[in-house]
């Protein structure tokens, strides 16, 4: 059975929702513009102090106003908002397609995927300031263009294009399979590689840290000629048992395969500024295909953003511990019998990396027993060639680093790396060893077992097509599945 698009069972508490929201909108924006003038980023600091001054002086004010003036009708609309985020499902689901018949898949064919995970700090145009961002709806539309066009059809020079839209990007189709024994490489053999360009026709796109609710539509607009199956809005929000959560997880993902179950598993042991967010771990079911005996082929995805606060080692390790939990709860809920399991992947921002010394309980975790890391050769030490994906937040705009070119420049020489992405932590203390990778905290893991098909990593591709956009670099995973005969695993 289809996923309902609505996250409410009944037409009318969407439309009520709807109504709530908006009336909640006005304060939310004079809020959010109040603090912008608090606020500032290094660009901001770079027009001058006549500007500062004056946002203080005259913004502050004014918006505080503004937001006084509407928090009555803004206090109305959450009376009906709030006790309806109860009743909701905890996702949204827009579908640009019908269901169709999922394509025959011959055997003894390798067909290739390609995921992508990006933290794009989609928060409202205020809080995204604390890490040295602004203009997030601005940020959004430039992000959804570089997520929808080609490398062809991008500049050697890192400008923004406008997208170019195919016929055959529509479909949720596997692209052309090829002979397994056509490519002889050894399954560790990975190519790492800097790209200035997101890959052309990904499968799956999971994104943390989008937050902000126009931001979530922008990017919806766009991305449904290449994606026709997006989950967005995942995560409750309002009232929980866990205290009041101002912000869903941010999670959303899109995909070109049909969604076949979803379900999202809330983390209760946030504490912080962690805890206003109600982040958590997405899990779907995708359908990919049939084999030729009419046995689906499915694959599963699963997504998450850890906890952030860098001293809170213990309590990553434990949403660690409860994600394999729920994932081994959700596919043995959802899996059916005869399906063929193409790949597992997880994904998403873990919030520490394998080099740091303050971050050694979280590399020894058995999450890296069950799922693996294509960068990883050992806890505490990368591989060749990887390399970290947080920036320094100061440096945002630095010309190094502020356009994808001179970012794709940066990253692949590991000199000017080491000034601008950020340092393993403790902080004043350096990695061992003669590459220096820097804080990796944006992974892709598969995993590998006899109840899934034979899995080939071809590529993993850190991208630096965000550079002024966000402050991770985003990154993608190439692999390929080889499908068996016509015996079910």
């Amino acid at each position: 059975m289809s996923l309902a698009e609505s996250p409410f069972c009944c037409p009318c508490f969407h439309c009520l929702s709807s109504m709530s929201a908006a009336l909640l909108f006005l304060p939310y924006w004079f809020i959010d513009r109040l603090l912008s003038c608090v606020v500032f980023t290094t660009v901001d600091h770079s027009h001058g102090f006549l500007l500062r001054f004056l946002c203080l002086v005259f913004g502050v004010p004014f918006f505080l106003l503004l937001f006084l003036l509407s928090l009555p009708l803004g206090l109305f609309g959450f009376l009906f908002w709030a006790p309806l985020q109860r009743a909701r499902r905890p996702f949204a689901y827009q579908r640009t397609l019908k269901d169709q018949d999922l394509p025959k898949l011959t055997r003894g064919t390798e067909c290739p995927f390609i995921f992508i995970s990006a933290n794009l700090c989609l928060l409202p145009d205020g809080l995204a300031r604390f890490s040295n961002l602004s203009h997030t709806q601005r940020r959004t539309r430039a992000i959804s263009r570089s997520l929808c066009c080609s490398p062809e059809s991008t500049e050697q020079n890192g400008k923004d294009t406008q997208p170019v839209c195919r016929t055959e990007d529509v479909m949720p189709m596997i692209r052309m399979p090829r002979k397994a024994e056509e490519d002889s490489r050894a399954e560790d053999d990975v190519h790492f590689e800097v790209s200035m360009c997101f890959p052309r026709n990904a499968d799956f796109v999971c994104l943390q840290e989008v937050f902000d609710a126009r931001a979530s539509s922008k990017l919806r607009r766009c991305l449904r000629p290449f994606f026709p199956h997006i989950l967005y809005d995942v995560g409750p929000s309002g009232p929980h048992s866990c205290g009041f959560k101002f912000f869903n997880s941010g999670l959303f993902l899109a995909s070109r395969h049909p969604f076949a179950a979803v379900e999202y598993y809330f983390y209760p042991n946030a504490r912080g500024e962690d805890a206003l967010a109600s982040k958590g771990l997405l899990c779907a079911k995708v359908h990919i295909g049939v084999t030729e005996n009419m046995q689906r082929i499915v694959g599963f995805i699963n997504c998450t953003h850890l906890h952030a606060p860098e001293s809170d080692a213990e309590v990553r390790c434990d949403q660690m511990s409860m994600l394999l939990s729920w994932i081994s709860d959700f596919q043995t809920k959802h899996r059916e019998d005869g399906e063929v399991i193409a790949f597992d992947v997880l994904c998403g921002d873990l919030n520490f990396d394998n080099c740091s010394s303050d971050d050694c309980l979280e590399q020894k975790h058995k999450l890296f027993s069950v799922y693996r890391d294509p960068c990883r050769d050992c806890a505490g030490r990368d591989r060749l060639g990887t390399m970290g994906t947080l920036l320094r937040a100061d440096s945002l705009y630095h010309e190094a680093v502020n356009t994808p070119a001179n970012l794709k420049r940066t990253l692949e020489s590991e000199t000017d790396r080491r000034l601008y992405i950020a340092p393993p932590l403790p902080e004043g203390t350096d990695e061992t060893g003669a590459h220096w990778t820097g804080r990796r905290i944006d992974y892709i893991l598969y995993k590998e077992s006899s109840s899934l098909l034979p899995l080939n990593v071809k590529k993993f591709q850190f991208i630096s097509q965000l550079a002024g956009l966000s402050d991770h670099i985003a990154v993608s995973l190439h692999f390929s599945v080889s499908l068996p005969g016509a015996e079910p695993l």
